[in-house]
């Protein structure tokens, strides 16, 4: 299906930019099933609506991909693997964490210490260690 619509300045601007399915950026841009479901999804958590649900148990979701990732857990599959070990995970967020272990990646940041951690829900745990004292200067 073609569109009238423009494409977003960022592309416009690159006149040589061309989609992997061959259009050129000052072709006329197409629809695809990508933007209108990011769009649908963007307004599925602006509003609440979690019209995804999962067809083994309760769970519901605005977003697609979380489904997805959900599912596995009932199947058992799990799709998304370690490049520095046999480990695979059902869910990417879990891998991703996964592998800083091997990295040594402590992207969450203490504001009050030195303290670094690997995952947020770690630093939430330490900042009560903080709880009750003077804030640092």
């Amino acid at each position: 299906m073609t569109s009238k619509m423009k494409p977003p300045p960022q592309v416009e601007r690159e006149a040589n930019f061309e989609w992997t399915d061959g259009r050129k950026a000052e072709e006329e841009w197409q629809s695809s099933t990508c933007i209108s479901n990011n769009l649908r999804s963007n307004a599925s958590r602006q509003t609440g609506e979690k019209p995804y649900t999962c067809p083994f148990c309760s769970y519901r979701t605005s977003r697609k991909a979380l489904l997805e990732e959900h599912i596995n857990t009932h199947t058992g599959d799990r799709p998304f693997s370690c490049p520095y070990c046999q480990y695979s995970s059902s869910h990417k967020s879990i891998l991703k964490a996964h592998i800083r272990r091997h990295t040594g990646e402590k992207p969450y940041a203490c504001a009050r210490c030195p303290y670094r951690a690997t995952q947020k829900s770690t630093l939430n745990s330490h900042m009560l260690t903080h709880k009750g004292k003077d804030p640092v200067a």
